[in-house]
């Protein structure tokens, strides 16, 4: 974990062998150091006589250590090179996987491993100075005996690296530091132990629940049996893969779309992270960003309002549905608080068993199982246990994102969710008063973001490979104040709204309007031709071309764009003009695979940091190919895991739900279709009998 501190160290340079201070090497801006240098530095520290004596035997066993015949090469170059400084705007730049990369070299040069505990442990302490972002920032690999003075050992690097340099007046006023190993591993807790037992029970009693559900069927009739019954396997596994019983009530084509989006992001996730283990990262970076078609990997942050414009869709859809038909209830209104206490209810149960059991495995289990701890900032074992009530009530993404980071658009899409009562029932009332609402809505976000791109000189998406020197290099402000914030972002989900909106009054159309050849073709061609910009048109932003007035305009409207090039293909598969697209996308071994899509979401990015967790360090850059292959590994475990947490809590959640909370079902029929302005009305030229295609909730 962390270990703040601050503090100077008067007269260090006195006692520290000059050390030139001129770098060898530049790599991603950032100073390295030869082994000779960091030596001295290491062996003149040792005689200081303001650190403690632990320290300071600590640091004279280090040049032994490293020149004994049982330590490998490896770990000689990496502890020296581990050594740093550079400006501590990297610190908050997309380069700080440099800073991260240096902090697995001073890890494994200690020589930890899984099953046996290093003589010679290591801590990795950087620090800077908070205040000014412009001064250097400094890392140091040090003995962890030193790990109480490391801000004096850190201050001592600084003086000596700047030998022959201005010195800094500025005291360093943040530090940190991560250590090679874990005090205790998570087997030697009580309370991973714990998490790691009450997973075990859980399995067991999901294993009774399926016996029990083999030998007395579905009729039941006692609440406990009921209750019992909820967490069968056998019943969860079925409703995992089948259709609900009334075939219109799913837009089939969303089984594809949800599971490319999933495998999309996670892909793009895979990319990210990949970074701080790459040796050669300047290669890497330059094939992904000046490939004019790999920017399916770097716009790949897309697949968000992928998944904003399906939430905002599904939920027009089954809601806008259900009132065509008369089931004896009075349609809601603005003041039906019964109705909407139920409306939110549901979608709390829906969503909190899955993010809970995460959330509570991440942290307490899975983010302290590998031996050593992870970035500080990121780490979850780190930032959960003093963040995670902003993730439990879905805050997140308005605070800073310090918790599981990868889970803001769960926040932001419940924040949507909560004021989506606002646009159903403006577009009830009257498609003209709701399209009016929703445009203008969409169009203060687009505002917003316009007015932020200018004032923050922010490019116009987050740049996580290369961020060109014309655009703000703080990515982490982008991150923070832009990129996560619901108002910038709620473009898609309200196209959504009006997209399910569209297809639910669609659906109920007798006959359906007649879509010429030329509307089709139309349609497609302009949706094709957005989807393209959308996604492969930030690439002058990427190179960093002078175009101020495209990088603005691409900021502000690219994601709503694509979410209408999106919003017109699920239009056409579900409206019968989709042909092969919706066939395929329609696959019924699709249909799991989007179901699990939540609690992959929720779970991907643990095993994507693992697997190169589990890679040689460093690692070379050739090819692509290669990070695919540890795409397609991190999507089978995290499909294991997703598997594990439906079983285990979606799923019986949503059963519990129905058993408990949920009234009998009333007979039902159809209402007719009104012809007042409030519905929108498909006026087909001649009689049609295009066959709509069945959709999902």
């Amino acid at each position: 974990g962390p270990v703040m501190g601050r503090g100077t160290v008067a007269a260090a340079l006195a006692a520290v062998t000059v050390i030139v201070s001129i770098s060898i090497g530049v790599d991603a801006e950032l100073n390295f150091y030869t082994e000779k240098q960091v030596l001295r530095f290491i062996n003149a520290s040792a005689t200081h006589t303001e650190l403690s004596q632990e320290c300071r035997n600590a640091l004279m066993r280090v040049e032994p250590y490293l020149k004994d015949q049982d330590t490998l090469e490896a770990q000689r170059i990496f502890f020296s090179q581990s050594y740093a400084s550079g400006i501590s705007d990297l610190f908050l730049s997309r380069d700080q996987d440099r800073w991260i990369y240096r902090g697995y070299e001073c890890i494994l040069s200690a020589g930890e491993t899984v099953f046996s505990r290093s003589e010679h442990p290591m801590h990795y302490c950087y620090g800077y100075n908070e205040e000014d972002p412009k001064t250097d920032a400094y890392s140091v690999c040090i003995p962890s005996p030193c790990a109480n003075d490391h801000v004096k050992l850190i201050e001592m690097w600084r003086r000596a690296a700047r030998k022959g340099i201005a010195p800094e007046t500025k005291p360093i006023d943040f530090s940190a530091c991560t250590q090679s190993r874990h005090e205790k591993q998570w087997f030697e807790k009580p309370v991973p132990i714990l998490d790691f037992t009450a997973n075990q029970l859980a399995i067991l009693f999901i294993v009774l629940a399926t016996v029990f559900h083999y030998k007395r069927g579905e009729e039941v009739k006692t609440l406990p049996a009921q209750l019992l019954l909820a967490f069968s396997a056998r019943k969860n596994l079925r409703k995992l893969c089948e259709l609900p019983k009334d075939p219109q009530a799913t837009l089939t084509c969303m089984f594809g779309l949800r599971f490319l989006a999933m495998v999309w992001t996670l892909v793009g996730h895979s990319f990210i992270f990949i970074q701080a283990y790459i040796e050669n990262v300047d290669d890497f970076k330059n094939d992904l960003v000046d490939n004019f078609y790999n920017q399916y990997i770097t716009n790949f942050t897309l697949s968000v309002d992928a998944f904003l414009l399906l939430g905002g869709t599904v939920l027009s859809y089954s809601w806008f549905r259900k009132w065509l038909k008369n089931n004896n209830e009075p349609e809601p209104t603005w003041t039906s608080y019964g109705f909407w206490l139920r409306f939110y209810r549901h979608r709390l149960v829906r969503l909190w068993p899955a993010y809970l059991y995460t959330l509570t495995a991440v942290t307490l289990r899975i983010s302290i199982t590998h031996f050593h701890p992870m970035w500080p900032p990121t780490d979850p074992g780190v930032q959960c246990p003093i963040h995670w009530w902003e993730n439990v009530f879905f805050l997140n993404s308005l605070f800073d994102n310090r918790c599981m980071p990868w889970t803001w658009y769960i926040g932001t899409e419940f924040i949507y969710f909560l004021i989506s009562p606002i646009f159903l029932l403006a577009l009830r009332r009257s498609v003209k008063f709701g399209a009016l609402v929703c445009f203008t809505v969409i169009a203060i976000s687009a505002g917003l973001n316009t007015r932020s791109i200018i004032a923050n000189n922010f490019p116009p998406t987050q740049f996580l490979w290369k961020q060109p020197a014309i655009f703000n290099p703080n990515f982490i402000q982008h991150h923070i104040e832009l990129y996560i914030k619901p108002h910038f972002r709620i473009g898609p989900y309200i196209i959504g709204i009006m997209l399910g909106y569209y297809l639910a009054f669609f659906q109920r159309k007798a006959i359906k309007p007649v879509r010429t050849p030329a509307f089709v073709a139309t349609g497609w061609a302009l949706s094709a031709l957005a989807g393209f910009w959308a996604i492969f048109g930030l690439y002058p932003s990427l190179q960093g071309w002078d175009w101020p007035l495209y990088h603005i305009v691409y900021g502000t409207i690219h994601r709503d764009v694509f979410a209408l090039a999106l919003a017109w293909l699920i239009y056409a598969c579900h409206t019968g003009v989709g042909g092969p697209i919706n066939a395929l996308l329609s696959l019924k071994p699709l249909l799991p695979l989007s179901n699990l899509c939540y609690s992959v979401y929720l779970f991907h990015m643990i095993p994507v940091v693992l697997t190169y967790l589990l890679t040689s360090f460093p690692m070379w850059y050739t090819t692509k190919f290669e990070i695919f292959a540890h795409c397609l590994v991190q999507l089978f475990i995290s499909y294991l895991f997703a598997m594990l947490c439906v079983l285990i809590a979606e799923y019986p959640a949503l059963n519990i739900e129905r058993i408990l909370l949920h009234p009998p079902a009333t007979k039902t029929t159809i209402k007719t279709v009104p012809t007042s302005d409030s519905e929108m009305q498909l006026r087909p030229d001649e009689s049609s009998s295009v066959a709509s295609t069945p959709t999902r909730e």
